[in-house]
C-alpha cells in the first residue's frame, strides 16, 4: 500500500475522532478552595482521631528513685578471691606434713602435762602447718570482719563497698598483728612470771585455739560469701564461736598458773589487761582506720 495512501487515512482518524470527543485540553481546570485557614476548629476538624486520642486510658510513669550500684563483697573482688584461694591451697599442701598436729589440736587445746606436749619439739613440719593455720584464721576474720563492720555500722557499707580489697586486706593485716600481738604478751609474761616449759604450754594452747577457731571459721565464711542473707546469723555464730575459743584458753592458763588463792588477784589483772581490753582497742582501732579508707 503506498505511502501517501496511509498517512492520509491517519489523518482522517484522528479528524473525525476528535470530532466525537470533548477537547479536555480546553476546560477549566477545578478550583479547590481551601478551609479552615486559621487552622481546625475546637470541635472540627479530624473528629474522630481526636476522640479516640481522648479516649485511650493515659499511661502512668512509675516513680522511681536514684539510681543504685551493685553491692560489691570480696566474693566478686578478685583480690580478696586470690587471697581465700592461696591460702585453701598453702593449708592443703602443709596438711600432708603437718597431719599429726592437727589431729592433736584438741589434745594441746587442753592438755598441761609438759611431756605430752608436743610443742616442746615440733619439727619444721609442724611449723608451717602452724603458719599456714594462723593465716587461715587470720583470713577467715578479716572476711567475716568485713561483714560484720557492713552489718553493725551501716555507715561503712558504702566505704567498704568502694573499695572492697583494700579494706579486707587491711581487716586481715590487723587479724595477723592482732595474733603476733598476743604471742608477743603472752611470751613477755611467761618470761617474768614463770618459766620456759609453762610458757610453752601456754602459748601452745594459744596457738592451737586460734587454729581450731580458724578451721570453724572457714564454713562460716564461705557461706557468709555465697549466702549475704544470712550474715546476722553467721556473723553472731562467728562472736559465739571466738568467745568459746578464748575461754578455753584462758581456762588452760588458769589450770597452769593459778597456785594458790592469791594468784586470783593476778588472774583477773590478767584477764583485764590483756584478754578484754586489747580485743575492744584493736576493734575499735580497725573500725576507725577503715572509715578513714
Amino acid at each position: 500500500m503506498p505511502t501517501d495512501s496511509i498517512q492520509n487515512i491517519s489523518t482522517a482518524t484522528a479528524q473525525d475522532t476528535g470530532a466525537t470527543r470533548p477537547d479536555t485540553a480546553r476546560q477549566q481546570p477545578q478550583v479547590h478552595r481551601a478551609q479552615y485557614l486559621g487552622g481546625f476548629p475546637e470541635h472540627g476538624g479530624n473528629d474522630t482521631v481526636i476522640t479516640h486520642i481522648n479516649q485511650m486510658p493515659v499511661l502512668e510513669v512509675p516513680a522511681a528513685g536514684n539510681a543504685r550500684t551493685h553491692n560489691s563483697s570480696p566474693l566478686h573482688d578478685t583480690g580478696s578471691m586470690i587471697m581465700f584461694l592461696l591460702s585453701c591451697l598453702f593449708l592443703i599442701t602443709s596438711y600432708r606434713l603437718g597431719h599429726v598436729y592437727i589431729a592433736n589440736l584438741t589434745h594441746n587445746m587442753f592438755s598441761i602435762k609438759g611431756k605430752d606436749d608436743l610443742y616442746s619439739d615440733h619439727t619444721a613440719s609442724d611449723t608451717r602447718i602452724i603458719i599456714a593455720l594462723m593465716v587461715n584464721t587470720c583470713l577467715m576474720e578479716g572476711l567475716l570482719l568485713f561483714y560484720g563492720l557492713s552489718w553493725y555500722n551501716p555507715q561503712l557499707t558504702l566505704a567498704l563497698q568502694n573499695s572492697v580489697f583494700l579494706h579486707v586486706f587491711v581487716l586481715v593485716l590487723s587479724a595477723g598483728l592482732f595474733v603476733t600481738l598476743q604471742l608477743f604478751l603472752y611470751r613477755l609474761i611467761g618470761f617474768t612470771f614463770s618459766d620456759d616449759s609453762l610458757t610453752d604450754l601456754w602459748v601452745g594452747g594459744f596457738l592451737s585455739s586460734q587454729a581450731m577457731l580458724g578451721l570453724l571459721l572457714f564454713p562460716i565464711a564461705v557461706i557468709t560469701l555465697v549466702f549475704p542473707s544470712s550474715i546476722k546469723l553467721m556473723i553472731t555464730i562467728a562472736i559465739i564461736l571466738y568467745i568459746l575459743a578464748r575461754i578455753v584458753f584462758i581456762w588452760k592458763g588458769f589450770r597452769i598458773f593459778f597456785n594458790n588463792l592469791s594468784s586470783s588477784i593476778y588472774f583477773i589483772l590478767y584477764l583485764c589487761a590483756i584478754e578484754i581490753v586489747p580485743p575492744l582497742l584493736a576493734l575499735a582501732g580497725t573500725v576507725y582506720v577503715c572509715s578513714i579508707l
